[in-house]
């Protein structure tokens, strides 16, 4: 399986594309086949009210199709990309983001610094390593995120406004980037103490504990302090040389930072980004640091594919058979994986309130959902009836002619027309089949739009009927979720009754 991902930040965003290690013992790991980085500096283009102007949208549009063309490449149909600081804090991102969807076909999912700290910290425990207690510092161009868990997960993260670029804007004007700057960089370092002073506690270092930093600011900082070429993964060094190398920085002028090996491509935001980092690590006792080359970009493509092989250990011979049709024809597997758990949940939240279903029924609904898509190999115009036709010609192993039709049916219907008398084929079905297929659809037809973004993060709490129909308890849904899965309830509502989406966690 292949997997593309990015991270859209302050700065730049970031793509990488990587293939799932084989074998019983390698769950998780993945071979890189490509990596890209495009420069956007989307902190450059927000207006006196922080809104996203048309350039960084512009820019934006343009990083997403390059990635999504090189992923193509790579045999890989879609990429995950996640948005941080800069759009997440722009009152116009969800705006943009559909905008970059509509434009290049690529989603820019919006998560909170609680999220994107949990998933760098995934992508750093598997870059170095960690102890029973660790504590990450992620900085990036807006925010500065921070992390305390064991050897696998984040248990406590915080997400504070401390990022290089937003700190060099508010306290680094151009004429105090030169050098002898000491005011300034005291200004950033009380910024900092004021902002997590009082959050230190729950990040404070104790005995044995193992500070990480991942950025491109405490990259640099490696290559400097070590002088080494190439990755610094692993990379140790002292907050008090980190404290020698700001005072160095310091007295540098901008023109000889962009001089310095490791600094060059940093010069305007470097020493922010390290005033940043001294004072926090300062701030919480710590002596010594790893850098880690491992962030958010690993972390999702570990959560990525973790997921999927999870998903697929959990399948019966039959469904893996329909696993293997998906991704023979150039489905996208994460997504036909969300649709599939999406579509069993409701399922089950109908049968709960005493909705009758055949016994069949989950595994038909599980096979079409992981094969709605499969007709995009042929042309996106009409998929829904490309993907029906495929399915009937596929051979799935371990169905019949009953139930590879019925499965067809299903995946043809999961967009556009509703099941109707004028379409001879579903009228060729005997009426308990129509039946169950339109049922089947209807619960297909909203799960697919409950990510409709393609980047899995939608939840579904529970399912509950009441005197205007029913209700879904969701949570991670994306606008554009939302609105895909409000689109098409049409035929949930022919079926079932009405239906109403309240998003936030289960209470």
């Amino acid at each position: 399986m292949k997997v593309a991902v990015a991270d859209v930040g302050t700065n730049s965003s970031h793509l990488l594309i990587a293939e799932a290690q084989a074998g019983p013992h390698q769950q998780g790991d993945f071979r890189v086949l490509d990596a890209l980085k495009d420069r956007t500096k989307l902190g450059d283009c927000l207006d006196s009210a922080g809104n996203m102007t048309p350039e960084g949208e512009n820019r934006l549009a343009s990083a997403l199709t390059r990635f999504r063309e090189l992923a193509a490449a790579a045999g890989v149909n879609e990429v995950r990309v996640y948005a941080t600081s800069a759009l997440r804090e722009a009152p116009n991102g969800a705006e943009v983001a559909a905008r970059i969807q509509a434009r290049t076909g690529v989603y820019p999912a919006v998560i909170s610094g609680e999220r994107e700290g949990e998933l760098t910290y995934l992508g750093v425990a598997h870059s170095v390593e960690l102890g029973p207690d660790n504590v990450l510092l992620d900085l990036g161009g807006g925010s500065l995120e921070f992390a305390r868990g064991n050897e696998a997960q984040a248990q406590e993260i915080l997400s504070l406004p401390l990022g290089s670029i937003r700190m060099t804007r508010a306290h680094l004007a151009k004429e105090a980037r030169g050098s002898g700057n000491r005011a300034a960089v005291n200004a950033v370092q009380d910024a900092v103490r004021q902002a997590l002073g009082p959050h230190a506690a729950r990040f404070q270092v104790r005995p044995g504990t193992r500070v990480i930093l991942s950025s491109g600011t405490a990259e640099a900082a490696a290559a400097v302090l070590s002088g080494r070429e190439g990755s610094i993964n692993g990379v140790r060094f002292s907050v008090a040389d980190l404290a020698g190398l700001l005072e160095r920085v310091r007295r540098l002028s901008p023109g000889q930072r962009a001089k310095l090996p490791g600094l060059d491509k940093r010069a305007d935001t470097i020493l922010a980004g390290l005033a940043v980092l001294h004072a926090s690590l300062e701030l919480l006792g710590a002596s010594e640091v790893t850098v880690s080359e491992g962030a958010l970009r690993e972390g999702m493509l570990i959560e990525e594919l973790s997921r999927f092989q999870s998903f697929s250990s959990g399948l019966s011979a039959r469904q893996r058979s329909v696993l293997a049709t998906a991704e023979r024809f150039g489905a996208n597997l994460g997504h036909s994986q969300q649709v599939a758990a999406l579509s069993r949940a409701l399922m089950d939240g109908l049968i709960a309130a005493g909705m009758p279903f055949p016994e069949d029924a989950r595994s038909l609904l599980t096979a079409a959902a992981a094969l709605h898509e499969t007709g995009l190999i042929v042309a996106q115009s009409s998929h829904h009836k490309h993907s029906a036709y495929l399915i009937r010609h596929a051979e799935l192993r371990g169905f019949g002619p009953h139930d590879i039709e019925r499965i067809a049916q299903v995946a043809r219907y999961h967009r556009k027309s509703l099941p109707k008398p004028s379409h001879p084929e579903f009228m060729a079905l005997p009426a308990v089949d129509r039946a169950l297929v339109s049922r089947l659809s209807a619960i297909l037809r909203v799960a697919d739009g409950l990510d409709r973004s393609h980047t899995g993060q939608t939840q579904i709490h529970s399912l509950k009927r009441t005197s205007a129909g029913w209700t879904v308890q969701l949570s991670g849904a994306t606008p554009l979720d939302l609105a895909g899965a409000r689109d098409k309830a049409d035929l949930w509502t022919r079926e079932f009754g009405g239906l109403i989406f309240k998003v936030g966690a289960a209470g």
